[in-house]
């Protein structure tokens, strides 16, 4: 198991933690800008997709017939491309409430330990079985370990950048 791409997983969502934690209650349901989700509705996605992640990764599937990594180069480039507009699949798209900042850094930090607990004897090389319409579906474990790292990386700049214009 590759520990330094489980290391960045675990240091993004460390970082999420921190953002939502340096903001107060009320500027994190706050909409910065037409169009925009809250900082709290970005971390509520997040928690959306992390969820079942631990288990994901701890259930057995089927190995894959390819370099388990193949296509992680390919999720970092579309993940990382700020200039990128990415439709949310509508299973992990935010409720439109107001959020508690402290739930949200629990489930944050929930997922996190859990997630990189499992990953010390995951096997990144299976692919997964994941519903019809998941676009994530064929990805191996590693890949998935891959966007993970990268689609929270995105979200926490988007986070700071909606902190910032408020």
């Amino acid at each position: 198991m590759d520990n330094s791409i489980a290391a960045e997983l675990d240091k993004a969502m460390h970082e999420t933690i921190l953002l939502i934690s340096s903001a107060n209650e009320s500027k994190i349901n706050k909409i910065p800008f037409k169009g925009s989700w809250t900082a709290a509705q970005t971390a509520r996605h997040l928690v959306k997709a992390g969820n079942g992640m631990a288990e994901m990764f701890s259930t057995e599937a089927p190995k894959a017939n390819r370099v388990a990594d193949e296509k992680a180069a390919e999720l970092k480039g579309m993940l990382l491309d700020f200039d990128l507009k990415i439709e949310s699949p509508d299973f992990i798209v935010p409720e439109d409430k107001q959020y508690s900042k402290e739930e949200l850094i629990s489930q944050t930090d929930k997922i996190r330990k859990e997630t990189v607990e499992v990953l010390k004897t995951a096997q990144l090389d299976e692919i997964p079985n994941t519903d019809e319409g998941n676009p994530l579906k064929g990805y191996t474990k590693l890949e998935l370990l891959h966007f993970a790292v990268y689609h929270t990386q995105r979200h926490n700049r988007q986070i700071a950048n909606i902190l910032n214009a408020l």
